[in-house]
Protein backbone atom coordinates (compact mmCIF):
# COMPACT_ATOMS: atom_id res chain seq x y z
CA UNK A 1 0.00 0.00 0.00
CA UNK A 2 2.57 2.22 0.96
CA UNK A 3 4.49 1.86 -2.73
CA UNK A 4 1.32 2.45 -4.41
CA UNK A 5 0.72 6.09 -2.43
CA UNK A 6 4.33 7.08 -3.64
CA UNK A 7 3.19 5.76 -7.21
CA UNK A 8 0.22 8.36 -6.51
CA UNK A 9 1.83 11.52 -4.68
CA UNK A 10 5.65 10.76 -4.70
CA UNK A 11 5.56 9.75 -0.89
CA UNK A 12 4.88 7.48 1.96
CA UNK A 13 1.27 8.14 3.83
CA UNK A 14 3.44 6.67 6.79
CA UNK A 15 5.69 9.87 6.74
CA UNK A 16 7.25 12.82 4.46
CA UNK A 17 10.37 12.08 5.73
CA UNK A 18 11.28 9.61 2.70
CA UNK A 19 14.96 8.75 4.18
CA UNK A 20 12.94 6.55 6.76
CA UNK A 21 11.40 4.66 4.30
CA UNK A 22 14.90 3.86 2.32
CA UNK A 23 16.24 0.54 3.10
CA UNK A 24 18.89 1.21 5.29
CA UNK A 25 22.11 -0.10 3.00
CA UNK A 26 20.31 1.77 -0.22
CA UNK A 27 21.07 5.40 -1.70
CA UNK A 28 17.24 5.64 -3.02
CA UNK A 29 13.52 4.07 -3.47
CA UNK A 30 12.09 2.86 -6.63
CA UNK A 31 8.56 1.70 -7.20
CA UNK A 32 6.92 0.90 -10.60
CA UNK A 33 3.69 0.27 -11.23
CA UNK A 34 1.54 -0.49 -13.94
CA UNK A 35 -2.50 0.18 -14.18
CA UNK A 36 -5.37 0.97 -16.30
CA UNK A 37 -5.77 4.62 -16.49
CA UNK A 38 -7.74 6.40 -14.24
CA UNK A 39 -8.07 9.95 -12.95
CA UNK A 40 -6.40 12.93 -14.95
CA UNK A 41 -3.73 13.34 -18.02
CA UNK A 42 -0.41 14.35 -16.98
CA UNK A 43 -0.80 17.97 -18.65
CA UNK A 44 -4.28 19.09 -17.11
CA UNK A 45 -6.18 18.77 -14.53
CA UNK A 46 -9.32 18.76 -16.84
CA UNK A 47 -9.09 16.13 -19.53
CA UNK A 48 -9.42 12.20 -18.89
CA UNK A 49 -6.14 10.23 -18.57
CA UNK A 50 -6.10 8.02 -21.72
CA UNK A 51 -2.91 5.25 -22.39
CA UNK A 52 -1.20 6.28 -19.01
CA UNK A 53 0.18 1.69 -18.48
CA UNK A 54 2.90 2.63 -16.02
CA UNK A 55 4.35 5.06 -13.22
CA UNK A 56 8.30 5.04 -12.10
CA UNK A 57 8.65 7.15 -9.53
CA UNK A 58 12.41 7.09 -7.73
CA UNK A 59 13.36 8.85 -4.31
CA UNK A 60 16.95 9.43 -2.82
CA UNK A 61 18.63 10.04 0.17
CA UNK A 62 19.00 13.56 -1.18
CA UNK A 63 15.62 14.17 -1.60
CA UNK A 64 16.01 14.09 -5.58
CA UNK A 65 12.55 12.75 -7.41
CA UNK A 66 12.66 11.20 -10.36
CA UNK A 67 9.19 10.60 -11.88
CA UNK A 68 8.50 8.45 -15.48
CA UNK A 69 5.65 7.68 -16.94
CA UNK A 70 5.62 4.95 -19.93
CA UNK A 71 9.43 5.63 -19.83
CA UNK A 72 9.31 9.09 -20.19
CA UNK A 73 10.70 11.72 -17.72
CA UNK A 74 8.66 14.32 -16.28
CA UNK A 75 9.48 18.19 -16.10
CA UNK A 76 8.08 18.16 -12.36
CA UNK A 77 6.38 16.14 -10.15
CA UNK A 78 3.09 18.47 -10.64
CA UNK A 79 2.43 16.49 -13.99
CA UNK A 80 1.81 13.95 -11.46
CA UNK A 81 -0.80 15.03 -10.13
CA UNK A 82 -4.27 13.50 -10.34
CA UNK A 83 -3.11 10.63 -12.57
CA UNK A 84 -3.79 7.96 -9.80
CA UNK A 85 -6.68 9.34 -7.09
CA UNK A 86 -5.89 7.38 -3.92
CA UNK A 87 -8.08 7.38 -0.73
CA UNK A 88 -5.91 5.88 2.64
CA UNK A 89 -8.12 5.12 5.89
CA UNK A 90 -5.61 4.11 7.90
CA UNK A 91 -5.12 5.01 12.03
CA UNK A 92 -3.85 8.91 11.14
CA UNK A 93 -7.52 8.93 9.13
CA UNK A 94 -8.59 10.35 12.99
CA UNK A 95 -6.61 13.62 11.94
CA UNK A 96 -9.33 14.17 9.70
CA UNK A 97 -11.76 14.69 12.71
CA UNK A 98 -9.09 15.59 15.31
CA UNK A 99 -6.51 17.16 13.75
CA UNK A 100 -6.01 20.65 12.52
CA UNK A 101 -7.97 22.56 9.98
CA UNK A 102 -5.38 22.13 7.15
CA UNK A 103 -6.17 18.53 7.53
CA UNK A 104 -9.47 19.06 6.66
CA UNK A 105 -8.17 21.41 4.34
CA UNK A 106 -6.17 18.75 2.23
CA UNK A 107 -9.36 16.33 2.37
CA UNK A 108 -11.46 18.92 0.97
CA UNK A 109 -9.03 20.46 -1.93
CA UNK A 110 -8.03 16.45 -2.71
CA UNK A 111 -11.60 16.63 -4.12
CA UNK A 112 -11.97 19.87 -5.59
CA UNK A 113 -8.81 19.26 -7.64
CA UNK A 114 -10.22 16.04 -9.11
CA UNK A 115 -12.98 17.59 -9.74
CA UNK A 116 -13.70 18.54 -14.41
CA UNK A 117 -13.65 22.20 -14.77
CA UNK A 118 -12.99 23.56 -11.13
CA UNK A 119 -9.81 25.26 -12.17
CA UNK A 120 -8.34 24.48 -8.82
CA UNK A 121 -4.76 22.85 -10.50
CA UNK A 122 -4.30 26.30 -11.78
CA UNK A 123 -5.79 28.78 -9.09
CA UNK A 124 -3.84 27.32 -5.89
CA UNK A 125 -0.45 28.10 -7.32
CA UNK A 126 -1.54 31.86 -8.40
CA UNK A 127 -3.59 32.24 -4.79
CA UNK A 128 -0.63 31.10 -2.54
CA UNK A 129 1.86 33.09 -4.76
CA UNK A 130 -0.26 36.32 -4.15
CA UNK A 131 -0.19 35.76 -0.72
CA UNK A 132 2.92 35.19 -0.38
CA UNK A 133 3.95 38.74 -1.90
CA UNK A 134 1.69 40.35 0.29
CA UNK A 135 2.75 38.43 3.87
CA UNK A 136 6.24 39.89 2.17
CA UNK A 137 5.16 43.51 2.22
CA UNK A 138 3.13 42.97 5.58
CA UNK A 139 6.10 42.04 7.26
CA UNK A 140 8.16 45.36 6.33
CA UNK A 141 5.31 47.48 8.23
CA UNK A 142 4.51 51.38 7.23
CA UNK A 143 3.80 50.46 3.50
CA UNK A 144 1.81 52.29 1.06
CA UNK A 145 -1.77 51.13 0.35
CA UNK A 146 -0.62 51.33 -3.63
CA UNK A 147 2.27 48.39 -2.57
CA UNK A 148 -0.71 46.17 -1.63
CA UNK A 149 -2.91 46.51 -4.06
CA UNK A 150 -2.20 44.40 -7.18
CA UNK A 151 -1.92 41.70 -4.61
CA UNK A 152 -5.10 42.20 -3.31
CA UNK A 153 -6.45 42.32 -6.52
CA UNK A 154 -5.28 39.14 -7.47
CA UNK A 155 -6.00 37.47 -4.30
CA UNK A 156 -9.66 38.94 -4.61
CA UNK A 157 -10.16 37.03 -7.79
CA UNK A 158 -8.42 33.57 -7.09
CA UNK A 159 -9.86 33.59 -3.75
CA UNK A 160 -13.65 33.87 -5.25
CA UNK A 161 -12.76 31.12 -7.76
CA UNK A 162 -11.32 29.25 -5.19
CA UNK A 163 -14.22 29.11 -2.79
CA UNK A 164 -17.07 28.77 -5.06
CA UNK A 165 -15.51 25.48 -6.70
CA UNK A 166 -15.02 24.54 -2.89
CA UNK A 167 -18.53 25.25 -1.80
CA UNK A 168 -19.57 23.64 -4.74
CA UNK A 169 -17.58 20.37 -3.86
CA UNK A 170 -18.65 20.82 -0.25
CA UNK A 171 -22.38 20.79 -1.36
CA UNK A 172 -22.46 17.30 -3.17
CA UNK A 173 -19.97 16.18 -0.51
CA UNK A 174 -22.24 16.68 2.24
CA UNK A 175 -25.13 15.46 0.58
CA UNK A 176 -23.54 12.16 -0.29
CA UNK A 177 -22.39 12.24 3.15
CA UNK A 178 -25.85 12.21 4.93
CA UNK A 179 -26.27 9.33 2.80
CA UNK A 180 -23.36 7.00 3.28
CA UNK A 181 -23.33 7.88 7.18
CA UNK A 182 -26.76 6.45 7.73
CA UNK A 183 -25.97 3.09 6.51
CA UNK A 184 -22.66 2.90 8.33
CA UNK A 185 -24.27 3.95 11.54
CA UNK A 186 -27.76 3.05 11.22
CA UNK A 187 -28.03 0.40 14.75
CA UNK A 188 -25.82 2.65 16.76
CA UNK A 189 -27.71 4.32 19.33
CA UNK A 190 -26.33 7.92 19.93
CA UNK A 191 -27.40 8.97 16.66
CA UNK A 192 -30.61 6.84 16.44
CA UNK A 193 -31.35 8.94 19.78
CA UNK A 194 -30.04 12.24 18.19
CA UNK A 195 -32.18 11.24 15.08
CA UNK A 196 -35.26 11.62 17.45
CA UNK A 197 -34.63 14.77 18.90
CA UNK A 198 -33.06 17.03 16.86
CA UNK A 199 -35.85 18.91 14.36
CA UNK A 200 -36.41 17.75 10.60
CA UNK A 201 -34.19 20.65 9.60
CA UNK A 202 -31.08 19.61 11.87
CA UNK A 203 -29.88 16.25 11.22
CA UNK A 204 -27.51 14.45 13.69
CA UNK A 205 -24.53 15.00 11.64
CA UNK A 206 -23.97 17.67 9.99
CA UNK A 207 -20.95 19.87 7.69
CA UNK A 208 -20.94 23.04 7.56
CA UNK A 209 -18.18 25.03 5.28
CA UNK A 210 -16.31 27.43 6.40
CA UNK A 211 -14.42 29.57 3.67
CA UNK A 212 -11.30 30.78 5.59
CA UNK A 213 -13.40 34.66 6.45
CA UNK A 214 -17.02 35.22 8.41
CA UNK A 215 -19.78 34.78 6.27
CA UNK A 216 -17.83 34.29 2.96
CA UNK A 217 -21.25 33.06 1.43
CA UNK A 218 -22.30 37.23 1.57
CA UNK A 219 -19.15 38.93 2.16
CA UNK A 220 -16.57 39.42 -0.36
CA UNK A 221 -12.88 38.67 0.07
CA UNK A 222 -12.17 42.51 -1.22
CA UNK A 223 -13.73 43.66 1.56
CA UNK A 224 -11.61 41.42 3.52
CA UNK A 225 -8.86 42.01 2.81
CA UNK A 226 -10.06 46.06 2.71
CA UNK A 227 -11.26 46.39 6.31
CA UNK A 228 -8.50 44.35 7.90
CA UNK A 229 -5.21 45.58 6.38
CA UNK A 230 -4.44 47.45 9.90
CA UNK A 231 -4.74 44.66 11.58
CA UNK A 232 -2.91 42.44 8.76
CA UNK A 233 -0.19 44.92 9.57
CA UNK A 234 0.10 44.63 13.02
CA UNK A 235 0.47 41.09 12.57
CA UNK A 236 2.50 40.90 9.81
CA UNK A 237 0.63 38.46 7.63
CA UNK A 238 -2.93 37.89 6.28
CA UNK A 239 -5.04 36.51 8.71
CA UNK A 240 -7.81 35.23 7.68
CA UNK A 241 -8.62 33.80 3.53
CA UNK A 242 -9.25 30.48 1.70
CA UNK A 243 -5.96 29.29 3.53
CA UNK A 244 -7.96 29.32 6.40
CA UNK A 245 -10.52 27.13 5.59
CA UNK A 246 -12.29 24.51 7.05
CA UNK A 247 -15.08 21.96 7.41
CA UNK A 248 -16.80 21.39 10.61
CA UNK A 249 -18.65 18.11 11.43
CA UNK A 250 -21.23 18.22 14.15
CA UNK A 251 -23.24 16.08 16.00
CA UNK A 252 -26.06 17.97 17.25
CA UNK A 253 -24.61 21.40 17.94
CA UNK A 254 -21.59 19.95 18.88
CA UNK A 255 -18.32 19.10 17.55
CA UNK A 256 -18.44 15.62 16.31
CA UNK A 257 -14.17 15.00 17.38
CA UNK A 258 -14.94 16.33 20.90
CA UNK A 259 -17.80 13.68 21.62
CA UNK A 260 -18.11 10.75 19.61
CA UNK A 261 -16.35 7.45 20.60
CA UNK A 262 -12.87 6.65 18.84
CA UNK A 263 -14.98 3.86 16.69
CA UNK A 264 -17.88 6.11 16.15
CA UNK A 265 -14.82 8.65 14.75
CA UNK A 266 -13.56 5.97 12.42
CA UNK A 267 -16.08 5.21 11.13
CA UNK A 268 -17.45 8.68 10.37
CA UNK A 269 -13.88 9.09 8.42
CA UNK A 270 -14.79 6.43 6.64
CA UNK A 271 -17.88 7.75 5.27
CA UNK A 272 -16.22 11.33 4.49
CA UNK A 273 -13.80 9.02 2.55
CA UNK A 274 -16.34 7.04 0.46
CA UNK A 275 -19.13 10.14 0.30
CA UNK A 276 -15.43 12.63 -1.49
CA UNK A 277 -15.17 8.99 -3.75
CA UNK A 278 -18.91 8.53 -4.87
CA UNK A 279 -18.98 12.53 -5.56
CA UNK A 280 -15.77 11.99 -7.86
CA UNK A 281 -17.63 8.79 -9.51
CA UNK A 282 -20.07 10.28 -10.52
CA UNK A 283 -17.66 12.11 -12.39
CA UNK A 284 -16.56 9.66 -13.76
CA UNK A 285 -12.98 9.17 -11.86
CA UNK A 286 -12.65 6.14 -9.54
CA UNK A 287 -10.48 5.92 -6.68
CA UNK A 288 -8.70 3.14 -5.50
CA UNK A 289 -8.84 2.88 -1.79
CA UNK A 290 -5.76 1.62 0.79
CA UNK A 291 -7.13 0.54 3.71
CA UNK A 292 -4.92 -0.08 6.85
CA UNK A 293 -6.82 -2.42 9.64
CA UNK A 294 -9.93 -1.68 9.29
CA UNK A 295 -11.09 -4.21 12.15
CA UNK A 296 -8.87 -1.92 14.77
CA UNK A 297 -11.70 -0.01 16.49
CA UNK A 298 -14.54 -0.91 14.44
CA UNK A 299 -16.33 -4.33 14.60
CA UNK A 300 -17.53 -6.91 12.19
CA UNK A 301 -20.85 -5.36 11.08
CA UNK A 302 -19.42 -2.01 10.96
CA UNK A 303 -16.70 -3.24 8.90
CA UNK A 304 -19.02 -5.07 6.58
CA UNK A 305 -20.83 -2.14 6.19
CA UNK A 306 -18.06 -0.50 4.84
CA UNK A 307 -16.93 -3.22 2.63
CA UNK A 308 -20.29 -2.97 1.27
CA UNK A 309 -20.04 0.83 0.57
CA UNK A 310 -16.92 -0.22 -1.43
CA UNK A 311 -18.08 -2.68 -3.30
CA UNK A 312 -21.41 -0.53 -4.51
CA UNK A 313 -18.79 2.15 -5.52
CA UNK A 314 -17.27 -0.48 -7.82
CA UNK A 315 -13.69 0.40 -6.61
CA UNK A 316 -10.07 -1.31 -6.34
CA UNK A 317 -9.43 -1.74 -2.70
CA UNK A 318 -6.28 -2.58 -1.05
CA UNK A 319 -6.68 -3.35 3.01
CA UNK A 320 -4.45 -5.11 5.03
CA UNK A 321 -5.40 -6.83 8.75
CA UNK A 322 -3.35 -8.32 11.68
CA UNK A 323 -4.97 -11.55 11.21
CA UNK A 324 -6.74 -13.45 8.43
CA UNK A 325 -10.12 -13.63 10.54
CA UNK A 326 -10.07 -9.55 10.62
CA UNK A 327 -10.93 -9.69 6.25
CA UNK A 328 -14.26 -11.54 5.17
CA UNK A 329 -14.36 -12.98 1.99
CA UNK A 330 -17.93 -12.74 1.98
CA UNK A 331 -17.98 -9.12 2.02
CA UNK A 332 -17.21 -8.20 -1.24
CA UNK A 333 -19.78 -10.04 -2.50
CA UNK A 334 -19.55 -11.61 -6.08
CA UNK A 335 -16.40 -9.20 -6.75
CA UNK A 336 -13.34 -10.48 -7.34
CA UNK A 337 -10.78 -10.87 -4.61
CA UNK A 338 -7.17 -11.97 -4.65
CA UNK A 339 -5.53 -12.51 -1.08
CA UNK A 340 -1.41 -12.55 -0.02
CA UNK A 341 0.62 -13.25 3.35
CA UNK A 342 3.22 -11.02 4.35
CA UNK A 343 6.14 -12.07 6.18
CA UNK A 344 9.66 -10.39 6.91
CA UNK A 345 8.88 -8.68 3.54
CA UNK A 346 8.22 -11.87 0.90
CA UNK A 347 4.78 -11.55 -0.28
CA UNK A 348 2.98 -15.00 -0.76
CA UNK A 349 -0.09 -15.23 -2.67
CA UNK A 350 -2.85 -17.40 -0.69
CA UNK A 351 -5.33 -19.88 -2.66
Amino acid sequence: MEAIHTLALTRSFRSRKMQTVISFDQDALTVRGEFDAVGRSLNSAQQPAEGISSIGVRRSRQDLVLVKVNGERLGSVGQLAGVLPVQVINPGSFELLEGSPGVRRQFLDWGVFHVKHSGFFELWPRYRKALQQRNSLLRRGNIDAAALAPWDAELSTTAALITAARLRHFDELAIAFDGVYRQLLRNSAIFSGLDDLMPDSMPALSLEFFGGWKDCEVRGYTEVLKEEVAQDLRAGFTRNGPHRADIDLKCGKLRAGEVLSRGQIKTIVCALKLAQSKVLLDQGISTVFLIDDLAAELDEGRCRAVFSELVDLDVQVFATAVKKSDLHNDWCRDKPLKRFHVEHGVVTPLM
